[in-house]
């Protein structure tokens, strides 16, 4: 039997707010940017421990809706160069797969940047219909 013990990503957790209560409070003002910096790294690391490789899977899915299975990168690259997606709904398939993939990939690095690139999206889908049509 093994003892219990911590995930790491519990781990990060407690480094992470143990690092922002007590010694972020005593650096010098020129090394608050460092810390803040450290600080994300550890949020990443901690999102990308809790998703466990996920991503990876996810992106394979979204490439075999629009590629054919065991397609790469490369292989993506190479059909849009060829001209691939170029009719509307194949830009349109691409287009979707591709935010949905940033959008993705930014929950995990940066989920604050995506929360307000939302709420500016939706600010500004709000002011287009008050203001109507043009």
């Amino acid at each position: 039997m093994t003892p219990d013990k911590p995930h790491t990503a519990d781990l990060l957790r407690a480094a992470a707010d143990v690092f922002r209560q007590e010694l972020m409070p005593s650096l010098p003002e020129e090394k608050q940017l460092d810390a803040l910096m450290i600080l994300a790294a550890l949020g990443c690391a901690e999102r990308d421990l809790e998703d466990a490789g996920g991503l990876r899977e996810r992106q394979a899915r979204r490439m075999e809706r629009i590629l054919p299975t065991g397609a790469t990168v490369g292989d993506l690259c190479a059909a849009i160069r060829n001209g691939d997606f170029d009719d509307p709904d194949g830009a349109l398939r691409l287009y979707e797969t591709l935010m949905e993939d940033v959008r993705d990939r930014l929950a995990l690095v940066n989920p604050d940047y995506l929360k307000a690139a939302d709420q500016i999206s939706t600010s500004s889908s709000d002011d287009a219909r008050r203001s109507g049509p043009l």
